[in-house]
């Protein structure tokens, strides 16, 4: 089987790159301008490095989004939020180092100080508003999140302009007025701004927490993956007054990075928009950037911190430092962002040592090897799903199951032992790849050759389960004919010779013939009880006489007792084949015996539901059953002869008992074998 090709990458364009300039290009800018004019003190304190990582990041997860082979509407939304969201952060981070380095006033310090003061808030409000609102699919679910989209565009528009028009001076190296103001206009934009944002961020938050109620699987995770990285902004910050300077500062950096991050990973790693080989080297990149920016800052904070230091040469020997490490920490964020997707499949050692670790578990019973082997694939290789179905099954239900199952065809490995093919396991690719990787292919191959002679032992044992079905179903078959044929012509015979023999007595009148023929009919009446117990011995009389629900109703009459209060809800009309009422009457009968002898129950219930299998309960409220339980007397049935019953026609049996009681639940199919 050739595997096909995955899907290549969509080419970012020229108009999405172009927008990550402003993001990107602005960060850096106002890092590299902080370090070269020794305003370093004032970046740290107007929360530069903070807002810098916010402009790097956001614009780079953009791109990762927008790089998706299949981009939908919503996933264009979600990644355009983020791209403006980079992008003011960068305006605004590269005028504030504008206005701090600056010395004399000019027509560069008047823009940048009405930048400063007002396009942070599209850059850092679309965060709080917009983001939670079209997050994680970038579709907005009901007309009440639209208006709450609505508003908070609006809303950011008003309070970006009033923000912008208040007065107030700027302090850098020098005093820098706003060179347009406007106190009442200011006002009342700031005002009506915060009127809308408000619901609209309270719009955003519940709209996560519907989205984390209703949702399960995938999209929960991927909420969860957000909330989790938000939860770590909120409390750097709020923590921020008892961290130390310059920790609380690249604290705040690195738990402002991780939200972007978060969202590529959540997007990517669970496949929502179908990303490629693109979009893992483009996380690895984001993943890089915010790492080296961080050991940036950290060197260059510890260097300015020394005694007689220079701005300059503090930032070329931090550079150079982050430099050394640039190389074995791309390998090892590679390494680790490729086992985020692919699982091991890079190491296939360690997935077969953890296949063979789980196979050589204590008590792990043969017939679990297929579900272990299912587990090992998809929890190894981070594939969707895998499927065991064994040979010559004739069961349309496959062995085990792992994972979700999708509509594309799956990859399918014959597992052989000894030349003979003894199953097949389906894997499922990943989302968005169209077939199964060689090398994923690779290590599952390995992993069928080296499970397949447990699975071997697994298609044994199923064989003769199977076998032992078809015996006990025969068996079960014969006695009941047998049995007709004892009570409807041995018996019948015997009773009419016995009639005769009676009638002979009676009409003799001499002494000898007449004791002769006595004994004659006692030893036809002894013949006729001898066929009578040996019909009862090969089934239940009472399931032919009176049928499978009437003799299940009857062996609850026969257990009621002064002080005991017995409960019975049987199906009307059910109905099994002959082997599965004889096992269904002779565990309703010991269930019932076991509790009545040994549980001192007050209530005892009795219940039979009949639908796509044939359902008992027997349970009581007395003390539960000890642990000699299992050998009572009587008809020689215990806990374990009762399982092995349920088990003979394809059944399961379990007892749950608590101090509350024991409920005994059998499963049973109507024709034997249905289960399995």
């Amino acid at each position: 089987m050739q595997p096909a090709s995955p899907p290549r990458s969509r080419p970012v364009t020229a108009g999405a790159a172009l927008a990550a300039v402003p993001g990107i290009g602005g960060g850096v800018l106002a890092l590299v301008l902080a370090a070269w004019h020794g305003t370093w003190d004032l970046a740290v304190d107007g929360q530069v490095p903070v807002d810098a990582v916010v402009a790097i990041a956001y614009p780079m997860t953009a791109l990762v989004v927008l790089s998706s082979s299949a981009l939908r509407r919503g996933a264009r939304a979600l990644a355009w939020i983020l791209m403006v969201a980079g992008g003011c952060s960068g305006v605004a981070t590269l005028s504030t180092v504008v206005a701090q380095v600056a010395t004399e006033p000019s027509t560069a310090t008047d823009v940048a100080v009405l930048l400063l003061s007002s396009v942070w808030v599209p850059g850092f409000l679309s965060l709080l508003t917009l983001v939670p609102l079209f997050y994680p699919d970038g579709l907005l679910p009901g007309r009440l999140w639209r208006l709450a989209a609505g508003a908070a565009v609006i809303g950011i528009a008003l309070l970006t302009l009033g923000l912008g028009l208040y007065p107030e001076t700027f302090e850098g190296r020098i005093r820098l007025p706003k060179p347009v103001s406007h106190l009442g206009i200011a006002q009342g934009l700031t005002y009506a701004g915060a009127a809308l944002l408000l619901p609209a961020g309270l719009a955003g938050v519940a709209s996560l927490v519907v989205r984390l109620v209703r949702t399960r699987g995938l999209a929960r995770r991927q909420v969860i993956v957000f909330l989790a990285a938000a939860a770590l902004l909120i409390a750097v910050t709020v923590t921020q007054g008892s961290l130390p300077s310059p920790v609380d500062i690249l604290a705040q950096a690195v738990a402002a990075a991780m939200v972007p991050i978060a969202i590529g990973v959540a997007i990517t790693r669970h496949g929502l928009y179908e990303m490629d080989v693109a979009v893992r080297r483009s996380l690895v990149a984001v993943s890089l950037g915010t790492c080296l920016a961080g050991a940036y800052l950290t060197l260059f904070a510890l260097l300015q911190a020394l005694p007689r230091h220079e701005s300059a040469l503090s930032a070329a020997v931090a550079a150079g430092l982050t430099g050394a490490i640039m190389q074995p920490l791309a390998k090892r964020l590679t390494a680790g962002v490729d086992r985020m997707f692919y699982g091991d499949r890079a190491d296939p050692f360690a997935v077969t040592s953890a296949l063979a670790g789980r196979l050589t578990e204590a008590g792990l019973d043969v017939a679990l090897v297929p579900q272990v082997l299912c587990d090992t694939v998809v929890e190894t290789l981070r594939l969707p799903a895998a499927r065991v179905w064994l040979a010559g099954d004739s069961s349309d239900r496959p062995v085990a199951t792992a994972g979700a199952v999708g509509d594309e065809p799956p990859a399918e490995f014959e597992l052989r032992h000894r030349g003979d093919v003894v199953a097949e396991l389906d894997v499922w690719p990943r989302a968005g790849e169209q077939g199964l990787h060689p090398r994923d292919e690779l290590v599952v191959r390995g992993l069928a050759d080296q499970v397949a002679p447990a699975v071997a032992a697994v298609q044994l044992h199923r064989q003769l389960q199977r076998s032992r079905e078809a015996l006990v179903a025969a068996r079960e078959d014969e006695r009941l004919q047998l049995r007709r044929d004892l009570h409807d012509g041995l018996g019948a015979t015997l009773a009419g010779l016995r009639l005769q023999v009676e009638t002979a007595q009676y009409l003799s009148d001499q002494p000898d013939v007449d004791g002769l023929l006595g004994s004659a009919g006692d030893g036809v009446a002894q013949a006729v009880a001898e066929v009578r117990a040996i019909t009862d011995g090969l089934r239940p009389a009472a399931l032919d006489e009176l049928g499978l629900a009437r003799a299940l109703s009857a062996l609850a009459d026969r257990v009621r007792a002064p002080g005991l209060e017995v409960e019975v809800d049987i199906a009307e009309h059910v109905a099994a084949a002959p082997a599965v009422e004889v096992a269904l009457h002779r565990i309703a009968a010991e269930a019932l015996a076991n509790a009545v002898r040994h549980s001192g129950a007050r209530r005892l219930s009795l219940r039979v539901r009949d639908g796509r299998h044939v359902e008992l309960h027997v349970s009581d409220d007395g003390v539960g059953l000890r642990a000699g339980a299992d050998a009572t007397a009587g008809s020689g049935l215990g806990l374990a002869s009762m399982r092995q019953r349920a088990e003979e026609v394809g059944g399961t049996l379990e007892l749950l008992t608590s101090d509350s009681g024991t409920t005994v639940h059998a499963l049973l199919p109507h024709s034997v074998g249905d289960l399995t």
